[in-house]
């Protein structure tokens, strides 16, 4: 059965050139009876929006009483609240994703810097001249020193839970999703350039605004299989009171067709995971988008098939507080 198909409850005139079909059962027509309207009683349809894009509050009799307008705005504000509730669950569960993409890298990287530590312990403990044992002990605190790295950037982001604006520093944040991705980079032949010009600090959530770099690099690496630059960029735009952040890589590009598709939720060029076991299911730059817009903030795509992908988020910038009066 349709509901809403402009044809009403309970029957009503056939269209031209169709012909009717059978009555619905007599309980059918009861019910149909039952749920509409009193006679010249408008009936109201509050617009709402949601993650998948307009809904509306159902359908409701108003008799023009103060009580049903109160029942009305009532409803309509419990809709409200349970969409704002699914926006928070899925970006929660978006970045509980982003975080389980990264546990294959990060543990593999605690691995990294452990065979160090054990290797070069073992080295300083055959050799007992000091040149080879001052040479083990620096590649030992080099390699604790990382894992230490690795250790705050993944408990940063696990803490930054909330959904609270804070004033940020962008450059902390990226050189935090960098030590997470670095041998990665590496193993890929990926060279990472920064060019970071004095920014001041945006209004944002660092753990949002983390979850969005994290997807744009790794989309930037996938998209240099056999190696490539990769430029992260920071500039001020003092006019319109933004801060850019552009990433850039010189991989394969993407044609008009999959940059009209781009934001779309669950679209994807990749048949699944690569191997190691990020991207695939379509939902990184649709997430990007959405955080983005909720910071109001912009992003902008410059992309040609072979010639690389340019994506700049332009997020707003801390304002002073103000003093208080006295």
């Amino acid at each position: 059965m349709v509901i809403g198909n402009g044809e009403g409850f309970g029957g009503g005139e056939a269209s031209a050139g169709r012909r009717a079909g059978p009555l619905p059962p007599p309980a059918v027509r009861r019910v149909a009876r039952k749920l509409s309207p009193p006679q010249g009683s408008p009936v109201v349809s509050a617009p709402i929006s949601g993650p998948s894009g307009a809904a509306s509050v159902p359908a409701v009799p108003i008799d023009g009483s103060d009580a049903s307008l109160r029942q009305l705005e009532a409803q309509a504000r419990r809709h409200e609240a349970e969409l704002a509730l699914l926006r928070r669950e899925v970006l929660e569960a978006r970045k509980a994703a982003t975080l389980g993409d990264l546990l294959g890298t990060t543990t593999h990287e605690f691995n990294n810097a452990l065979t160090t530590i054990l290797n070069y312990a073992k080295l300083g403990l055959r050799h007992r001249d000091a040149p080879t044992r001052d040479k083990a002990l620096e590649r030992i605190l080099s390699a604790g020193t990382r894992a230490a790295k690795i250790t705050a950037s993944v408990l940063g982001m696990a803490r930054r839970g909330t959904t609270r604006m804070e004033p940020v520093q962008l450059e902390t944040l990226i050189e935090e999703a960098l030590v997470l991705l670095e041998r990665e980079m590496m193993k890929y032949r990926v060279q990472v350039e920064r060019e970071f010009s004095p920014v001041p600090q945006v209004t944002a959530n660092p753990g949002q605004v983390q979850q969005v770099l994290l997807n744009l690099l790794v989309n930037a690496r996938q998209a240099m299989p056999q190696g490539g630059r990769l430029i992260i960029r920071l500039s001020r735009d003092s006019g319109a009171g933004f801060v850019d952040l552009c990433v850039r890589d010189t991989g394969c590009g993407m044609t008009p067709d999959v940059m009209r598709r781009m934001f779309e939720a669950h679209f994807s060029t990749k048949s699944g995971p690569d191997e190691t076991g990020k991207g695939g299911a379509g939902l990184g730059l649709s997430a990007c988008r959405e955080i983005v817009e909720a910071h109001q903030g912009r992003i902008r795509v410059e992309s040609a098939p072979g010639k690389g992908t340019a994506i700049t988020i332009r997020l707003p910038l801390a304002t002073a507080p103000r003093p208080a009066s006295g």
